[in-house]
């Protein structure tokens, strides 16, 4: 989800290089103002519905993850196996 958001800001030029900063140890940062926009993106990501295989209604990332944290917990309390989402 978060590689198809950073193509998506990098390919609509809503962060272009100048929104980077690097610093003394060679280390790159988004600059303050540009990760503010970039987790805005983000959010918007996160509530963006989309067409998910196991369910008949579209739903969001945010619903996703938190069904998918759920999946986990039954799984490790109930000693399962833990089925991921996996993206094709």
């Amino acid at each position: 989800m978060v590689d198809g958001l950073v193509q998506t800001v990098i390919n609509t030029g809503s962060i272009k290089i100048d929104d980077f900063h690097k610093e003394d140890n060679g280390a790159v940062f988004l600059n303050k103002d540009s990760f503010k926009k970039f987790l805005a993106s983000y959010e918007e990501r996160l509530d963006k519905p989309f067409k998910y295989r196991e369910e008949e209604s579209e739903t969001s990332y945010r619903r996703l993850f938190r069904m998918q944290v759920e999946n986990f917990e039954k799984a490790v309390l109930n000693r399962t196996d833990y089925q991921p989402f996996l993206v094709r």
